[in-house]
C-alpha cells in the first residue's frame, strides 16, 4: 500500500467495536477527520473478527496514494525515448512491471503488520486498525472512540521504513 518516509516513526492504532454498523460509522468519521487534517493517517483498514470464519478485511483505503506502477512507466517511457518508438514501448512496459512489483511489495508489507494486529480484536467484534505517525495519539481519535462506545489499544511497536 503505501511506502513509509525513512525517516518517520509509525504506530498502529486499533479502534474495537461491538458491532458493525458503529464500526463502519466510525470509519467514515475518521476519513472525514483525516480529509479535514485533523488527524494525519497512512492507511486505514475495518476489520471483522468471526468465531467460525476468522478475520476479514471489510474496507480498506491508503491515504499516501502512492502509485509506483505509473511512476515506473512514465520513467521508462522517458528512459526508452533514446531507442525511438520501440525503446518507448519497451522502457515502458518494463517500468510498469518494475513498479507493479514494488506496489506489491508495499502492499503485502502493510497487510502483513495489519495481520500482526488483527489479534487485539476479539471474536464477533470489529476494528478499525490505523497506521500513522507516532504522536497521534489524538484526541480527535479518542473522542470517536468514546463517542461510538470503542475501545482504542495503541501497541508498543514502532517501525520505520527499515522494519516494514
Amino acid at each position: 500500500m503505501a511506502q513509509y518516509k525513512n525517516d518517520a516513526t509509525h504506530v498502529v492504532t486499533t479502534i474495537i467495536f461491538n458491532d458493525l454498523e458503529k464500526a463502519k460509522t466510525g470509519f467514515e468519521m475518521i476519513k472525514d477527520l483525516e480529509a479535514i487534517k485533523e488527524i494525519e493517517m497512512e492507511q486505514m483498514v475495518l476489520a471483522e473478527r468471526n468465531e467460525t470464519d476468522g478475520f476479514s478485511f471489510i474496507d480498506a483505503i491508503d491515504f499516501t496514494q502512492q502509485d509506483q506502477s505509473f511512476k515506473g512507466s512514465m520513467i521508462g517511457m522517458a528512459v526508452g525515448v533514446v531507442g525511438g518508438p520501440f525503446g518507448m514501448l519497451v522502457g515502458s512496459v518494463a517500468g510498469y512491471l518494475i513498479g507493479a512489483n514494488r506496489d506489491e511489495k508495499n502492499e503485502r508489507d502493510s497487510f502483513d503488520l495489519f495481520n500482526r494486529t488483527l489479534n487485539q480484536i476479539n471474536p464477533d467484534h470489529y476494528g478499525v486498525i490505523i497506521i500513522s505517525e507516532v504522536n497521534e495519539d489524538s484526541e480527535a481519535i479518542n473522542a470517536l472512540a468514546a463517542e461510538l462506545g470503542a475501545t482504542v489499544r495503541r501497541t508498543g511497536e514502532t517501525f520505520t521504513d527499515e522494519t516494514v
